[in-house]
């Protein structure tokens, strides 16, 4: 286990040749440079991917994303690869779920050119209608996701929920015994051995108080290493199959063999 203090301190102190935590490598400086290291990593490689599942109200278009109301932990930083998936069931538990080619992502402006009052409902709220494409809306300070059609439940004693994959920011240590990467719930201990990232990132910052732009890139080449190394450990092995959505080929045989 890392705790925060092995981080700002002796692997900081390491890097920089220095153990000073007065004069101009100060404690408040480590721990700040250590968390955006933290956050730094997660940014690039996108490593903390979380799912949050968002309970529909029936005929509500748009969720705030920037809301703990909808993302509790109000860590939300942008989707990740994977795909909001909606789920529906109905009274008598029978589970439907839209995602993929069923449910894809576009952009108010696409649906303004193409499906012209869009946002308009035409389905009675006791009829079921789930929703088709999604899309991201900011305005001032909220991040809104929305739905075209307007999800709607329809029978009573039907539900759904939204699942959303996004990419986190990484969680603010504070507390010396803190190790990175913890949430109520655990720790990722698959990224232990990335820790030192934070610190060479650390240092990269830290350099520039001594105005050592040599020193300070080799810090980041060093946490650019790491960042590299991640993302070769989690690559896909062996090779992959591009496959057409449509099978043009069978569709041509069956044409001749009429």
């Amino acid at each position: 286990m890392t705790q925060f203090s092995s981080l700002y301190s002796g692997r900081l102190d390491r890097e920089l040749g220095t153990d000073d935590q007065g004069l101009l490598f100060t404690t408040v400086r480590r721990k700040s440079a250590i968390n955006e290291g933290l956050q730094e990593f997660a940014d690039l490689t996108e490593c903390l991917t979380r799912w949050v599942a968002v309970n529909v109200v029936s005929d509500v278009m748009e969720y705030d994303l920037n809301s703990t109301t909808t993302i509790p932990d109000g860590d939300f930083v942008r989707f990740a690869k994977e795909d909001v998936e909606y789920v529906y069931q109905d009274a008598s538990s029978q589970v439907t779920v839209v995602s993929g080619a069923d449910l894809v992502r576009r952009d108010v402006l696409w649906l303004d050119r193409y499906h012209p009052g869009w946002p308009l409902s035409t389905v009675s709220t006791a009829t079921r209608q789930d929703p088709w494409v999604y899309y991201l809306r900011p305005d001032e300070e909220g991040l809104w996701l929305g739905f075209s059609g307007v999800p709607t439940l329809g029978s009573t004693g039907a539900s759904a929920a939204i699942l959303i994959p996004y990419l986190a920011k990484s969680p603010v240590l504070t507390s010396d015994t803190q190790e990175p990467y913890t949430w109520t719930l655990g720790t990722r201990r698959d990224l232990r051995v990335y820790h030192q990232a934070s610190v060479h990132y650390a240092a990269h910052q830290l350099e520039k108080l001594r105005r050592d732009d040599q020193a300070s890139d080799r810090q980041l080449q060093k946490f650019l290493g790491y960042v590299a190394r991640y993302a070769a450990a989690t690559r896909v092995k062996g090779g992959r199959t591009i496959n057409t959505v449509k099978s043009y080929f069978n569709k041509h045989v069956g044409r001749n063999s009429e």
